[in-house]
């Protein structure tokens, strides 16, 4: 490939690579204001519902229902809805009890799962978090997320309505989304290696859907979706278009243009803008001692997803 046609692609990947960001930023803001109309039931199973079926056309026009699976890959693609099931159950409650900016920090805590779940399960990863930069950004990350966490400011999480117990039920969420995350990727990864993308991310995506709508029924709720004006469903079903569909396609494709390294340093701007659309949307800003630990969290995100780059 010549310099030219190298500089062509990444002029090709960078505005997809945005989009992804602007769109994973999004979500959490919309899954915040839909808390005030729905549960978490409601909202999870309605959403994803959506998202489901949307890459299900999306696979029709593109022919790739005629994709088979073997039984062993469909029994793999099984455990991976289990994780991703926990991931989003616990993601959209995160936003019942904390406001964006600190639990898109605290999930960053993600990289030191992927770590010890790496070392103990995949070999091959070994080499990866053994490196020093691995180990220097995940050592950064988890410290940086104890500083956020520590640096709480509580009059202003009384201005909000997070009172010292949801904040804390809040943590506990984001820690879990992180580990069925970490989970999640790394099942993902080595689930179905020799299957298209698209394939294995809708197949869990309907799998994953039908856990949610299970979940709804048996915990109840369903009644939010009809007693709420109409226009909340259609915000659902924009915010399901945008953060799941439109921020996975452009994702995909983005990695087809540009090179692991590029996509990973600039994925880590996702939690920065969060953070900035929080506080002008919500009001939740970060205090001084927060912002410096949200600074060790990107930073330590990012050597740890450049050692995993530059590996791959």
């Amino acid at each position: 490939m010549t310099p030219h046609s190298a500089d062509t692609r990444n002029l090709r990947a960078l505005p997809l690579l945005f989009i992804t960001v602007t769109m994973w930023a999004i979500g959490p803001l919309f899954v915040k204001y839909f808390t005030s109309y729905y549960n978490v039931w409601a909202q999870n199973a309605f959403r994803y519902g959506c998202a489901a079926v949307a890459l299900l056309a999306v696979m029709a026009v593109r022919g790739r229902l005629r994709y088979r699976l073997r039984r062993d890959q469909w029994g793999r693609l099984a455990l991976v809805t289990v994780a991703n099931l926990l991931m989003q159950v616990s993601f959209a409650a995160t936003y019942y009890f904390l406001y964006p900016a600190v639990a898109s920090l605290v999930t960053r805590v993600n990289i030191v799962f992927i770590t010890v779940l790496s070392f103990l399960i995949f070999h091959d990863e070994r080499d990866v978090i053994r490196s020093p930069r691995f180990l220097a950004g995940a050592a950064l990350a988890l410290a940086g997320v104890v500083i956020v966490i520590l640096g709480r400011d509580p009059e202003l999480l009384s201005r909000l309505n997070v009172s010292e117990r949801a904040f804390w039920i809040g943590v506990g969420l984001a820690v879990a989304q992180a580990l069925f995350g970490a989970t999640y990727s790394l099942t993902i990864k080595h689930a179905v290696r020799n299957v298209p993308p698209l394939v294995s991310f809708t197949h869990v995506s309907w799998m994953t859907a039908l856990g949610l709508w299970a979940l709804l029924l048996l915990m109840g709720g369903a009644q939010d979706l009809w007693i709420q004006p109409p226009a909340g469903l259609a915000l659902m079903a924009l915010s399901a278009l945008m953060s799941i569909v439109i921020a996975h396609s452009c994702y995909y494709a983005a990695l087809r243009e540009i090179k692991v390294v590029v996509t990973a340093s600039i994925m880590q701007l996702t939690p920065v803008l969060i953070c900035i659309l929080s506080a002008l949307v919500y009001g939740d800003v970060l205090t001084p001692l927060q912002v410096a630990g949200g600074g060790a969290v990107v930073i330590g995100a990012w050597l740890a997803a450049l050692a995993q780059a530059r590996n791959t």
